[in-house]
């Protein structure tokens, strides 16, 4: 694999058949389709893939493809730093962790397009075009440029996946929409999601934001960000080999052990149990 920055990776890989591929990711991994077609599997699920197909896979060994004509892929993967600054970027990737997340927690991991919208795939192509050029430029501002135009592929990504999650939904308040739109994409802002700073921003008394948001939603406010997280973590549980520890001090849990009573009180079971399941059923 050709690492350009340290923290993404860029590959094209060409396969009549498909090898386990050696991979290491905190977070998951983008596939460009450049040529080819056959049949990509991911959780024991199978769909087709074509020339410029998009996919997105998680970290865990869940996948594989049945290559029925000669494939070539572009791979690109995000590593766990793609979020912290460099002292030389002017750009602050720190606010993207979220996005990162966002991805984590309301993307299926089921195979298929990543993108069913035509022009946000349209949009995608054209940004993992300017990714392909630049691997094969290979210059000395390729890295740079690599680097942000994935800030754009995240976005487009992550406006698909809000896309899909509020299909069907319709809010009365405009402003709660976009007061649930803010908590998902700024899950990892504390200050953020605190009430003062929610109630200031969407112009809602801060005696009456805890109502208001029960009212509509039909759940405490506290709840709802708790399971949000939670949710993140069970995906990253999942999908990557991240320790639970240090998801847990990612998400703002105090440690693992209150992360895992968390997910209990909410959800039934621990996130050691929902790890070691997962495993055994992809064995």
């Amino acid at each position: 694999m050709d690492f350009l920055h340290d923290s993404f990776a860029v590959e094209i890989a060409a396969y009549d058949e498909w090898k386990e591929r050696s991979r290491k990711s905190n977070f998951f991994e983008l596939v460009y389709v450049l040529d080819g077609s056959g049949y990509q599997t991911v959780n024991q699920m199978q769909y087709p893939y074509t020339s410029n197909g998009i996919f997105l896979l998680p970290t865990a060994k869940c996948h594989y493809y049945e290559v029925k004509e000669h494939s070539r892929f572009l791979f690109v993967r995000f590593t766990g730093s793609y979020f912290i600054p460099g002292p030389t970027d002017v750009v602050d990737y720190s606010s993207w962790f979220s996005r990162l997340n966002f991805i984590f927690g309301h993307h299926d991991y089921h195979p298929g397009e990543l993108v069913e919208d035509p022009a946000d795939k349209a949009q995608l192509k054209k940004l993992l075009d300017i990714i392909l050029q630049e691997y094969e430029r290979k210059d000395i501002c390729s890295a740079f440029i690599i680097q942000n135009t994935l800030v754009s592929v995240l976005a487009v990504i992550c406006r698909n996946i809000q896309k899909k999650k509020l299909d069907g939904r319709r809010f009365t308040d405009t402003r709660f929409a976009d007061l649930i739109n803010f908590i998902s994409f700024n899950i990892m802002d504390v200050e953020k999601l605190s009430v003062p700073y929610l109630s200031k921003h969407f112009h809602i008394a801060e005696t009456y934001f805890s109502e208001y948001f029960r009212r509509n939603a039909n759940e405490r406010f506290q709840d709802y960000v708790m399971k949000l997280r939670l949710k993140i973590a069970e995906s990253r549980a999942l999908y990557t080999d991240t320790s639970l520890q240090h998801i847990a001090l990612e998400l703002g849990f105090t440690d693992s052990s209150h992360m895992n009573r968390m997910m209990k009180k909410f959800y039934g079971q621990g996130m050691r149990q929902i790890r070691a399941g997962y495993k055994m059923a992809d064995r």
